[in-house]
């Protein structure tokens, strides 16, 4: 008596056939199926019946119809919520006078709207203010705001806001970087220092509720392009009063601007929602724009070509994938390109050994080959090697190589040997800081192995995120005595222009006198040409004053090593009505989708 008892099917054997995705129906087709099933017998061993089980393999045949491969498709485009607009970190604040970067001003000029405008081109429109006047001495500016409008709280926007902004600003218990940018008004340098504490001296006044006055020190040929920057935002006191260290929360912070803060989730995402009671809301047609934080360059670009961002924004397209991006037809009509005049450079600690000497920092300008860096390292060919820090497009700006230290190794070479480093020999350990952020890790680790092998010394490289990595160098700021104790030689730093005059560079943020320089180095002649520059109505003459002033810091001292001009370079996707001004931020107010 035999029972068949199937166990286990190992393997399914199917004709060989080859389906076509998008061929028409496929015939039926034999297969054969093999199973593997356990027999129990009755056999005789030795003059007895015995019950055994045995394994056989057994074959069967069926007839099947093979379900036809769907036609490939492309995955469905994410469904967006209005704009999605990519950063790369953090903005370390909110607080209007308190911010000196470029991703805080990027949040706060959607919300707080200034006096003006910056446009493509250069230009500016108004904003909170209608137009201004000048004096004929040049020393009074009388601007007109426009009338009746209001704070996101109903409360109107007034002179006085103006006014309590710039003083707030100055005010030494804010301890405001762009302070200093405020000194051409007058009685602003006395207060800022303490040596005053009364605001009524400052040169800032409201006229009536909307007329704001404006005192100089003296004539300043270029203040009239200051007017839109932010050290002209106004703030409410009373909300700074009401919610202490909170006020630049979601829900605290009162606008007068397009957009209203509506969430923070700190160190992910930022959303903003059109201000209903903006003066201009029936021209703002994004409703809401997402801002998500995304460190890693990588992953933005691929959520951009996910159709999850409108704009890679703040992110830089990856070293990497730029020549992909450039050889691909959409992608490289999608990489949006502008003007943004600026510089990206290694700053130098002239109090701490070996970089207090001269003849170093002049070898280690010489043995950094630019232009491999814009080739081979950030592979933007559209970028333009720098040796002085006055950017193309701007006066002064003199051409690389013929001002500062251009790449040539074997002048390095006799340099460091001049400054008693012969190959390196005796060279302490080289301490570079920077931050983490899209192709700065790239950039410094090929600057740093350009002054190893083309010097013979040893770098040591640090880096943090940007909000503490600017702690880190403010902290060693106070002092040349905290300079020369802090353990760095030298520094990334990048700095686009807040406004198209070279004195925002030379005297904002490389003059000895600024707080925004981290080398602790000194020049009176450098300091005299630039006062001489900003007085001055003589476009000629302020422009050789500039560029000596350039050629001091750049060659002579080598204070500072500029690498490469900056750009406004992203991602925006076709059909999105864009604008990136030259100065300043997007203003999100002008974008529309399609």
């Amino acid at each position: 008596m035999n029972k068949k008892l199937a166990i286990l099917t190992l393997l399914v054997m199917i004709a060989p056939i080859v389906l076509a995705a998008c061929g028409p129906t496929p015939e039926p087709v034999t297969i054969v199926e093999t199973s593997v099933v356990v027999e129990t017998v009755v056999v005789e061993v030795e003059g007895e019946k015995v019950v055994q089980e045995q394994t056989v393999v057994v074959e069967t045949e069926k007839v099947v119809t093979a379900t036809p491969e769907p036609e490939p498709t492309e995955p469905p485009k994410a469904e967006l919520d209005g704009l999605w607009y990519a950063i790369g970190t953090e903005p370390p604040t909110l607080d209007i006078q308190l911010a000196n970067d470029t991703t805080s001003h990027l949040i706060i000029k959607q919300c707080i709207e200034g006096l003006f405008q910056y446009r493509p081109g250069g230009s500016f429109d108004p904003a909170a203010a209608t137009g201004y006047t000048v004096s004929d001495d040049g020393l009074v500016y009388t601007i007109n705001l426009r009338e009746g409008t209001t704070w996101s709280d109903g409360v109107p926007v007034v002179a006085q806001h103006f006014v309590d902004g710039v003083i707030r600003l100055l005010d030494p218990a804010t301890a405001a970087e762009y302070a200093w940018l405020m000194y051409d008004l007058k009685g602003a340098a006395a207060f800022n220092s303490g040596e005053t504490d009364d605001p009524s001296t400052v040169g800032i006044r409201a006229v009536d509720d909307y007329t704001l006055e404006v005192e100089l020190e003296g004539p300043r040929s270029y203040f009239e392009t200051v007017l839109p920057f932010s050290t002209f935002d106004p703030v409410r006191l009373d909300i700074i009063e009401q919610y202490g260290d909170q006020w630049t929360e979601a829900g605290n912070y009162v606008c007068n601007g397009p957009y209203l803060l509506e969430s923070w989730e700190h160190e992910a995402e930022l959303v903003m929602v059109k201000n209903p009671d903006y003066w201009d809301a029936d021209n703002v047609s994004i409703e809401k724009i997402t801002i998500p934080i995304i460190l890693e360059s990588a992953t933005a670009m691929a959520l951009y070509e996910n159709d999850e961002l409108h704009s890679m924004g703040g992110v830089a397209v990856p070293s990497e994938d730029q020549p992909r991006v450039q050889a691909d037809p959409v992608l490289s009509q999608e990489q949006r390109i502008s003007p943004r005049p600026g510089v990206y450079y290694v700053g130098l600690n002239t109090q701490r050994p070996p970089t207090d000497n001269v003849l170093v920092r002049q070898a280690l300008g010489a043995a950094i080959d630019r232009q491999t860096i814009i080739d081979n390292v950030i592979q933007m060919p559209w970028r333009q090697p720098m040796s002085c820090s006055t950017p193309p497009d701007v006066l002064g700006h003199q051409e690389y190589g013929t001002c500062g230290w251009a790449f040539d190794p074997d002048k390095a070479k006799e340099l460091l040997a001049e400054a008693g480093y012969p190959d390196g020999e005796g060279f302490p350990v080289l301490q570079f800081w920077f931050n983490r952020a899209d192709f700065n890790e790239d950039v410094i680790e090929a600057v740093a192995a350009m002054w190893e092998e083309n010097l013979g010394i040893q770098v040591e490289l640090r880096t943090n995120e940007w909000a503490v990595y600017q702690d880190f160098l403010n902290a060693c700021n106070d002092s040349k005595e905290a300079l020369a104790a802090c353990e760095y030689n030298a520094y990334r730093m990048g700095w686009v222009m807040d406004y198209g005059d070279p004195q925002n560079q030379l005297q904002v943020l490389f003059d000895p006198r600024s707080p925004q320089q981290y080398t602790g180095w000194e020049s009176a002649r450098f300091e005299e040409l630039i006062d001489q520059a900003g007085a001055s109505f003589d476009t000629a003459e302020r422009e050789a004053l500039y560029m000596e002033a350039d050629k001091i810091l750049c060659e002579d001292e080598a204070v500072l090593i500029p690498l490469i001009s900056y750009d406004n370079s992203t991602m925006v996707k076709e059909g999105v009505t864009f604008e990136f001004p030259p100065f300043g931020g997007p203003a999100f107010k002008y974008w529309a989708l399609p």
